[in-house]
């Protein structure tokens, strides 16, 4: 018979099979295991399981010794006896009678919450191995009782499943995560007919990961199903402290009771300036490094020398989650519970505005530093994953700026961020804050804040294709610059380029290369490669767009030179990537998936995520021209999934035109029109007038298709596209069929391969134009129109115009519109 205080459980043990393994083994190596973690996260469950399964190896028993009602250290003996059933000696001195008592003693004693007799426990456990060879501990503790030997075993809260769980799994399968299965349980014991369900099955993710899987936070939040659904429960975690109480639930200890209670049973036993550096600690979304921590916790009560023991000691107590493994520098965190309660705190104290401010300052200096080494360092990558780690935090940084009407620090560290979010395709992040922030923005934030601020909210308004406000954002920038003078000339070049990418937007190609030349001459002037060579790029769409190949090789060959002699790769990249579009102009697309490719592999390695998104759409194409089916749509599928990852409408619409050229080659040119529709409603008009390329193969696959369908068909097919939602327009699109009939192995077989430009020239020929109009009406050279028309003789295998009039009666591309 099994000698035991062990209590009998209420519930079922649930999960925590490796936990049990691990613990299991400990306790048969050792004499001396600690359980540590944070409250509430099952220490003491954990230890009774434990318990139970290796009892019957200790001929005396094993025995719960639990502290939570003592206060008093002089009284553990006493205590410790009391709970064993022995009858102390009055006779003897207490802990001397007591440890020959224990000697002969073959047992197991789980000395149960001892973080608030630390001192007492460790000298208990101490001196009773050294009297009492056979017998053995378990603690549990929200800190070790730092003895030699002691084998510490930190109990993290439950296995929890990632946020997309829910579409990735069938609803049930969520139960083999330990905190969804803890959860839907107590619930059960609540409501019965709890389940989980298609609907609820986020909700009881988000509740899992909000609680950080402890367990007995969850049992708190699964007590409220009989009057709250999961959805409702998972709406009101923001007050989680007045919403996780356990009413009469009697099977929890009295610190636990409600989750502030059991994270008060922890605060309240802190010194003074622990409390202290926690409540600090709070304002790091993101968690924090040592350094970070001591520039912004480290004054006003705490000294920069004695910081480490702090943190050290809250890691101790497991207040703070230190992050040590596969790391060069350690991190410090909280659980969002215990941040939660620790802002309170903060607010409580008075000085959370200080502490914010200081944060602001702190991220605000270090992001300055680091905007400069994006543009051209060879650690690039390294100052990326950096800002990746500190993303939290600097979103907070700025949301606090706001608050507190700090707008010219908000708007600096909005600028210093442009081309950290450029690189990993966030957009809409860059024109949301820049938006928020200049609306509050007044005379007393500088001229020149202003004017950096409104240069980049223009140059990202006209990449997301809003032409009328990026327009009205660059022609502020020029003023702003102009207004301060010789002094703001540095900052003009680049308003300049915003101005000519949003003119670009409207379709005025013309006006943005003249824009574009201005902006040279003053990157010329000031010895500014960087933004001379963003500006040669903007000059080659405009010049891809008008059909001067020759003049848009010459802008691009010299940014390629200056990307080269700079050591840039992030430009490097980009200029590889124009010249792409060009040989795709031209025709070109084996030298096109080529160039693609290079991009692709240099952007990869710095980890611009936006731009190879764009790249692969654009690989994409050139293996569609080479009649690879399979690889087009693969990267099609590929850029489609990073575009949704980050909310890019534009790309996403990109993505759609390119799903509606592989059907347009496979022949099925129904979906091919419903898809070409759905893009331009969701993309806008701006989709198809902005970027060169896209039109090019927007007009050449329109074509295509229509040449299949009647006019009746094509328009049908065209109204159910652009009625579609943006959800509904990709589910149609990756359930395209990827086999395509065998007389369609090649796009080139549908138009003989013509470029778009090539097909305006075949237009205009079949209207019986010159080439001295076809050069006017297109705003080309005679010159580029005599080479479009060999290309076209040469594709065509046609040896004179007048074949090309007939061709192009045939393939019904007799006007421009075509």
């Amino acid at each position: 018979m099994v000698i035991t205080n062990l209590p009998v459980q209420l519930t079922s043990f649930i999960g925590r099979e490796q936990e049990l393994a691990e613990v299991e083994r400990l306790v048969s190596a050792s004499r001396h295991v600690t359980l540590t973690g944070a409250g509430g996260c099952g220490k003491t469950r954990l230890a009774i399981q434990i318990a139970n399964m290796v009892s019957n190896t200790f001929a005396d028993g094993v025995w719960l010794v639990d502290f939570v009602p003592l206060r008093e250290s002089e009284l553990v003996p006493g205590h410790i006896a009391q709970t064993l059933g022995l009858h102390p000696s009055p006779n003897q001195p207490l802990n001397e009678w007591l440890l020959n008592v224990l000697r002969p003693k073959q047992m197991l004693i789980i000395l149960d919450n001892c973080e608030h007799l630390i001192a007492a426990c460790s000298a208990f456990a101490q001196q009773v191995f050294a009297t009492a060879p056979n017998l053995n501990i378990l603690a549990t503790s929200r800190q070790p009782l730092a003895l030699s030997g002691e084998l510490i075993y930190q109990v993290q809260g439950l296995a929890l499943p990632s946020l997309d769980s829910a579409t990735a799994f069938d609803p049930q399968d969520l139960k083999q995560y330990d905190a969804v299965h803890l959860f839907v349980e107590r619930a059960r014991g609540i409501s019965p007919q709890f389940t989980i369900t298609p609907e609820n099955a986020s909700a009881i993710i988000e509740i899992c990961r909000r609680l950080d899987g402890i367990p007995l936070a969850l049992e708190l939040a699964s007590a409220r199903v009989n009057v709250l659904t999961a959805q409702q429960i998972a709406a009101r975690l923001d007050n989680r402290f007045a919403l996780l109480t356990s009413g009469g639930r009697a099977a929890l200890a009295t610190h636990h009771h409600t989750l502030r209670a059991a994270i008060d049973w922890s605060y309240d036993f802190l010194t003074a300036q622990e409390q202290t550096l926690l409540r600090r600690l709070a304002v790091f979304e993101a968690g924090c490094t040592f350094d970070v921590a001591t520039a912004v916790c480290s004054e006003d009560g705490i000294s920069e020398g004695h910081l480490l023991d702090l943190l050290s000691s809250l890691v101790d107590k497991s207040l703070v989650v230190s992050e040590t493994i596969g790391r060069v520098e350690a991190r410090y965190r909280l659980l969002e519970t215990i941040r939660e309660y620790a802002l309170e705190k903060l607010e409580e104290s008075g000085e959370a505005s200080r502490l914010r401010d200081l944060h602001l300052d702190w991220f605000l200096a270090r992001a300055e530093e680091i905007a400069p080494k994006l543009e051209g360092s060879s650690y690039q990558g390294l100052w990326l994953n950096w800002l990746d780690g500190e993303q939290d935090n600097l979103r907070a940084a700025l949301a606090w700026s706001l608050q507190s009407r700090r707008i010219e620090m908000g708007l600096r560290l909005a600028v210093a961020l442009v081309w950290y979010w450029r690189l990993h395709g966030s957009d809409v992040e860059i024109r949301t804050w820049l938006e928020r922030l200049l609306e509050q923005s007044d005379e007393t934030v500088p001229l020149v804040v202003r004017a950096n601020a409104t240069i980049f909210a223009s140059q990202t308004t006209a990449a997301l294709s809003d032409s009328a406000g990026a327009t009205a954002y660059g022609r502020a920038a020029v003023e702003f610059c102009e207004a301060m003078g010789e002094a703001g000339k540095p900052l003009l070049a680049n308003a300049l380029v915003g101005l000519a990418r949003a003119v670009q937007a409207t379709g005025d190609f013309v006006t943005a290369l003249e824009v574009c030349e201005s902006a040279k001459r003053i990157f010329r002037e000031l010895g500014d490669m960087f933004g001379l060579v963003f500006t040669l790029f903007g000059q080659a769409e405009g010049l891809l767009a008008l059909g001067n190949y020759t003049g848009a090789r010459t802008a691009i060959e010299e940014g390629l030179a200056i990307a080269q002699d700079v050591a840039n790769p992030y430009l490097l990249a980009l200029a590889i990537n124009v010249l792409g579009d060009l040989e795709r102009f031209e025709g070109n697309y084996k030298r096109a998936q080529t160039a693609y490719e290079q991009s692709l592999a240099a952007l990869r390695q710095i980890g611009a995520a936006r731009d190879q998104a764009a790249v692969l759409h654009n690989l994409a194409h050139a293996y569609l021209h080479q009649g690879d089916l399979t690889r087009a749509h693969k990267y099609f599928s590929e850029s489609m999934a990073m575009q949704q990852e980050q909310d890019n409408v534009q790309g996403i619409a990109e993505c759609l035109i390119g799903f509606g050229a592989i059907a347009s080659v496979a022949r099925l040119p129904a979906k091919a029109a419903r898809l070409l529709a759905a893009a331009v409603a969701l993309g806008g008009r701006t989709l198809i007038v902005q970027w060169p390329a896209e039109r090019m193969e927007y007009e050449h696959y329109s074509s295509a298709v229509r040449a299949q369908l009647t006019e009746q068909e094509f328009e049908a097919e065209q109204r159910e596209g652009r009625t579609m939602t943006m959800e509904q327009s990709i589910r149609y699109a990756l359930a395209l069929p990827l086999v395509p009939p065998a007389s369609a192995s090649k796009v080139e077989v549908q138009l003989g391969g013509l470029t778009g430009r090539e097909r305006e020239v075949v237009a205009l020929i079949g209207q019986g134009k010159t080439n001295g109009e076809i050069a006017v009406e297109l705003v080309l050279s005679k010159r580029t129109v005599e080479k479009h028309i060999a290309n076209i003789l040469s594709k065509l295998e046609l040896t004179s115009r007048a074949q090309i009039v007939r061709w192009a009666l045939e393939h019904h591309l007799t006007s421009t519109s075509s």
